[in-house]
């Protein structure tokens, strides 16, 4: 199975706070998080890195 973030590790990740991560995913800026209950919301891994990779490539 595919390992999932909260919000707080996302938010740890890319060293901003969960309401910018927040406000970023609605603006279409991350990935778009999987309900994976009635009140949890995870981030995939794989969406995570490619989405760090993408932001990577447009810095070179």
């Amino acid at each position: 199975m595919e390992q999932m973030h909260t919000v707080k590790e996302v938010a740890i990740l890319f060293k901003l706070s969960t309401s910018s991560i927040w406000r970023l995913t609605k603006e279409g800026k991350l990935p778009p998080p999987v309900k994976i209950g009635l009140k949890a919301t995870r981030w995939k891994q794989s969406e995570l890195e490619e989405f760090i990779g993408a932001m990577e490539s447009k810095g070179d």
